[in-house]
């Protein structure tokens, strides 16, 4: 198994071991390659020049996979995360043109010595791992502070660099005496810092992403400074020759490296753009900066005179600290000129954060731990009627309603608690005005996890309170609507059985005036309140929305009549002026009497919060090729700056639980899908609304069937559960020479259709068992042809049936007098005279 393909398996299941399989690939393949180098080091042995090949080839081969390792991972990373690991490129590539150069002069030459320059690259290139530290990777990805830190990390290098040359390679030009001992000790000495510090890595970022990597990379450092010592010693008494064990001291290493980079984890997709923690403050810059640049000449000229008093080393030295200084105090430069771009954008960045947080309508506070206001932009100020100034003096989250004191204290404990708290406050105004705003408020931490400041995002959510309250109002009035309904066909039941009563009593005492008179009373009201209840019923009852040609002058009335006595109650004259001419429109009848409605029930406010009486006009008129509804009132009128928006949803004057503010927008919305208009017109007096629609050409005129005597019934059946009304239908029908049959349910009713032989089957549409429907659809298929016909009863008219029973069943709708009784019958079935 190749190396690259075994740091690029996906992780798999553990062994019995507990290491997972690619780990376990990983180390087999390094344990593989020391033993493998031992084995062909022994066999070489012999053959001085195919050691000297073989082994600083192998040598070579472990730093370049750390090259080839990161490079392929390379676009995984962004920002300090890649430099990063730049570094350890860098440094590998470094180090591998000083070994070439060992290499070199070891197989064409004598035995090179250790005091030469290509010493100075393989020591600066084993110094990169130190390096990388700067870039701080665990941190995130920093793009913007990738710049400065790389500028950093070359001014560590040139340090290192210096140093390396200053005590290594002047001394080999100049053929000073340097003892190799002592750079055997330097090197080792850098080995344990480094070391150091790969451990402390380790240790700071063991419950970060990046503690595995670090882990790998100390342990790496920490074999390698130790087999490091018997290389040095190896080397000090002559011992050391390449393709031994001694060349584990930076194999192993090499290979740890190239582990870690296979599996450090990647950059985030999207770049971390918060490099506040990498800003450092003024001081802190200065001594990580300028610390090379301070130590270069304190090096070189402090040391001068203790390492050799050779005047050529000398000489060498003090250009080399010349050198290195102006160089230190370049990148010193350029270190001040990416930290001037940064500030630069970072400027920008907070100049662009300002003017978004002051244009925003979000309400932002910011607050400081003591909760002492810092920050209010102009939205906050406004909404609350403070400027900054007054706000400073505030502690957050004031100013709150007085109710709300409690908040003081339990926001700043969530906040320190759980970073975060959402809910609603009640905000208090300067006036003492109240309003509601959704809030969410973060705390700001800094690197030791103390909290710093608190920042509030607030939303004044009034409005969409105002609105929630509306469509809930709104689902109450669809609620007592449905109410209404089923009510209002309950009322008809007991209101059917007074009207028949009252139509009996008044056959049975036609002589008798004063009686007749009361009874006339009670009649006149019972059907008043008959059709009131209708009304209401065609009202609330939504059908399906088929437009149908109608008299507009009808389903005016119609829906004046609901208000009507309402209205005298509240001391408001109501005044119909109807046309005399039909007026045909193709509407909607419910959606088209609930626009009047909504007109009715507006002016009757408008008067009601003026002067509590006055009177209301309905007129309609027919003008051009449109039908013309005019609503006029006397009332306060509608203010000039208000007319523009009285059609918008939700807006209304009214207070809350008064209106919706859907009135009439909806009735506008209505008039429009009709093909109309609803408008405001002049009036001298109070307000006047206008509602246009297109006219229709003609109203149909209804079939009227005349049936024969011969085909006229004599016998009828009655079929309703409510025991008064099947009575009361009874005796009407008795009284007209009609042979009559009750039944109270359908199986009943079956069987006396198949026994009695009706003509005619006058049944209630609503009953437990099924009702007139089922009933006549199984009369219809037991007798086909010769089935009787049918006439339904019903308290809700509005109530949808089939189209079968639609097209072939007449229908008499609760509460009826004997006079529609006949009516129907005249048509459906001749009296037959005894």
């Amino acid at each position: 198994m190749g190396w690259s393909s075994t740091f690029w398996r996906p992780p798999e299941p553990c062994y019995s071991d507990g290491l997972p399989a690619h780990i376990l690939g990983q180390l087999t393949f390094g344990v593989g390659y020391l033993i493998l180098y031992l084995l062909a080091g022994a066999a070489l042995d012999r053959n001085g020049l195919a050691l000297s090949l073989f082994g600083n080839a192998a040598v070579v081969c472990s730093a370049a996979l750390v090259i080839l390792t990161i490079n392929r991972r390379r676009r995984h990373w962004a920002g300090c995360q890649r430099l990063f690991w730049d570094t350890f490129a860098a440094g590998m590539a470094i180090w591998i043109l000083g070994h070439i150069g060992w290499s070199y002069a070891e197989v064409v030459g004598p035995r090179p010595g250790w005091l030469a320059w290509h010493t100075v690259f393989s020591l600066s290139g084993g110094a990169a791992p130190l390096l990388a530290l700067v870039a701080r990777p665990q941190r995130g990805v920093r793009q913007h502070a990738t710049g400065a830190v790389g500028v950093d990390v070359a001014s560590y290098g040139l340090l290192t660099g210096f140093v390396y040359a200053y005590f290594v390679l002047i001394p080999d030009v100049t053929n000073g005496a340097v003892a190799t001992g002592a750079l055997l000790t330097s090197v080792q000495v850098f080995r344990f810092v480094l070391m150091g510090g790969m451990c402390t890595a380790a240790l700071v970022t063991r419950k970060t992403a990046w503690g595995p990597t670090y882990r790998r990379l100390a342990i790496g450092v920490t074999i390698g400074a130790v087999l490091r010592m018997a290389t040095s010693s190896a080397i000090a008494d002559g011992r050391y020759h390449v393709g031994t064990f001694y060349d584990f001291a930076w194999i192993v290493p090499y290979l740890f490296y190239a582990w870690a980079a296979s599996e450090a984890p990647a950059s985030p997709d999207v770049a971390e753009t918060d490099d506040a923690e990498d800003r450092p403050s003024g001081l802190t810059f200065a001594m990580l900066s300028a610390m090379p640049v301070l130590l270069i000449p304190a090096i070189g000229y402090a040391a001068a005179p203790l390492v050799s008093a050779d005047p050529e080393a000398a000489s060498f030295r003090a250009l080399l600290t010349g050198m290195a200084t102006v160089g230190g105090l370049g990148l010193l430069t350029l270190r001040l000129l990416v930290q001037r771009g940064q500030l630069k954008r970072a400027d920008a960045w907070a100049r662009l954060l300002v003017a978004a947080t002051e244009q925003t309508g979000d309400l932002i506070v910011i607050a400081r731990a003591d909760g002492s206001v810092e920050y209010a932009n102009d939205a906050f100020q406004r909404a609350v009627g403070f400027n900054r100034r007054e706000l400073s003096s505030l502690k957050f989250p004031q100013p709150l309603e007085t109710p709300l004191v409690t908040f003081l204290d339990h926001i700043p404990s969530e906040l320190r608690n759980h970073g975060v708290w959402r809910g609603t406050l009640r905000r208090r105004r300067r006036d003492g005005s109240t309003f509601a705003s959704s809030c969410t408020v973060v705390a700001l931490r800094n690197g030791d996890g103390a909290i710093t400041h608190f920042v509030a995002v607030e939303r004044d959510v009034t409005e969409e309170l105002r609105l929630r309250d509306q469509l809930v109002h709104s689902e109450r009035l669809s609620a007592v609507g449905e109410l209404v309904a089923g009510v209002a066909h309950e009322i008809n039941n007991p209101l059917q059985a007074i009207v028949g009563c009252v139509e009996l009593l008044l056959d049975d005492h036609a002589d008798r005036a004063l009686m007749r008179r009361d009874l006339e009373i009670v009649r006149r009201e019972a059907g008043r309140a008959g059709h009131i209840v209708r009304n209401l019923l065609s009202f609330v009852r939504r059908t399906a929305p088929d437009r149908v040609p109608a008299d507009l002058n009808y389903l005016v009335k119609q829906t004046a009549e609901l208000r009507e006595y309402h209205l005298h109650q509240q001391n408001i004259n109501l005044l119909v002026q109807c046309t005399s001419e039909t007026l045909p429109v193709l509407v909607d009848r419910e959606e088209i009497q609930q626009v009047v409605l909504n007109l009715l029930l507006n002016a009757e406010q408008a008067i009601e919060s003026f002067s509590g009486h006055g009177t209301i006009i309905i007129r309609t008129m027919h003008l051009a090729d449109r039908q013309i509804v005019d609503v006029l009132d006397d009332g306060p009128g509608i203010r000039p700056e208000l007319k523009g928006r009285i059609f918008e949803p939700f807006f209304t004057t009214k207070e809350m639980g008064e209106g919706t503010g859907l009135g009439l927008s909806i009735s506008h919305g209505i008039a429009a899908s009709h093909g109309g208009s609803l408008e405001t017109c002049d009036s001298a007096i109070g307000a006047c609304f206008r509602l246009t629609l297109p006219a229709h050409q003609s109203l149909p005129v209804p079939p009227v069937r005349t049936p024969t005597a011969s085909t006229a019934p004599t016998r009828v059946l009655v079929v309703d559960d409510e025991e008064p009304i099947r009575r009361l239908l009874g005796r009407l029908l008795a009284r007209r020479g009609y042979e009559v049959a009750e039944a109270t349910t359908v199986e009943e009713a079956l069987a006396l259709v198949a026994s009695f032989r009706p003509g005619l089957v006058i049944c209630d549409v609503r009953m437990p068992d099924g009702g007139g429907v089922a009933l006549h659809r199984r009369v219809r298929a037991a007798y086909a042809e010769s089935s009787p016909g049918f006439i339904f009863i019903t308290g809700d008219m509005g109530a949808m049936l089939p189209l079968e029973e639609a097209a072939h069943v007449a229908m008499l709708a609760k509460p009826f007098t004997a006079s529609d009784l006949d009516a129907l019958l005249v048509q459906i079935a001749p009296v037959r005279a005894r």
